[in-house]
């Protein structure tokens, strides 16, 4: 159905302009719909004759698929929106359908502990690269940058002098990350010993071009296990525990949020619920009558 996908890429133009979103959002709100096209198509369905039970039936067929309550609940947020654009610009005129969202359980974040972030920082030389691995690994605690952020990190964003380096975030909202000490170090270190290429990134593969997140994660990966960590350790980990470990030493929960550059402090609140699950673990192990 050519004519759904022109839609699709009707509203993609049109939220790309309207919200200032990321080629990797748009591509993300574009397979989810995509997903909803071929339901839409398989089933031989009008978009002017939804009805309630159809919806249910798509979030049946999502979860056959084995997809996760929280890319089920994504999912039918941007189809919630796609449908929202088509009335408002009359394409359908279908206003009785609605998109309720279904509730899931928060699943808390994988943390490490200060112990498990000293044996990956502390970890000996496991590879040609390990001083460019060991100031990602740095960063990432460091500062709480996302992998796509540090990816695009280029080498004149980095002000060592003021300790600082300049950010661009989701929706290409610019923030400040903060520097510590052992970081610039690395990072000059490294600046030293890298090859004298001409790509404006700061962390390039051994041909001298930007690092991919793929890459970036092997990295991660590959120093956990030989830091002997069982843990599903992420590059997103790393921004899990900047977050956690800053809240446990008493930071203010809207400077945690302006660090990690969330939009709404809802996002930053999750950290809180860590903190609160920690309480709880020490309160039943000490307590005598927990």
């Amino acid at each position: 159905m050519k004519i759904m996908y022109n839609l699709i890429e009707k509203f993609l133009e049109h939220i790309k302009v309207e919200k200032n979103l990321s080629l990797n959002t748009i591509c993300a709100y574009r397979n989810d719909l995509l997903k909803f096209k071929d339901f839409i198509e398989n089933k031989n369905l009008d978009l002017n004759r939804l009805e309630q039970e159809d919806i249910t039936s798509f979030i049946l067929f999502l979860k056959k698929k084995n997809y996760s309550s929280t890319s089920i609940v994504r999912i039918l947020s941007g189809v919630r929106n796609f449908l929202k654009f088509l009335l408002a610009k009359g394409y359908i005129e279908n206003k009785e359908i609605s998109i309720e969202t279904p509730k899931i359980e928060k699943k808390l974040p994988e943390v490490l502990s200060k112990e498990e972030i000293d044996r990956i920082l502390n970890i000996d030389k496991i590879s040609r690269n390990h001083i460019r691995n060991l100031a990602i690994l740095e960063l990432f605690y460091g500062s709480g940058v996302r992998v796509s952020e540090l990816c695009n990190l280029k080498i004149n964003e980095i002000n060592f002098e003021e300790g600082f380096v300049k950010i661009k975030g989701k929706g290409q909202r610019e923030r400040i990350a903060i520097l510590n000490q052992k970081t610039m170090e690395l990072l000059k270190e490294y600046l030293k010993s890298r090859k004298n290429y001409v790509c404006e990134y700061l962390f390039l593969n051994n041909q001298g071009k930007k690092l991919s997140r793929q890459s970036v994660w092997k990295i991660v990966k590959k120093y956990a296990k030989f830091s002997g960590i069982e843990k599903n350790i992420t590059p997103h980990t790393f921004r899990h525990t900047f977050a956690t470990h800053l809240l446990s030493e008493g930071l203010d929960l809207r400077i945690v949020q302006e660090l990690l550059g969330h939009k709404s402090i809802a996002t930053t609140e999750i950290y809180t619920h860590l903190e609160r699950k920690k309480v709880k673990e020490i309160y039943k192990k000490f307590h005598p009558r927990a």
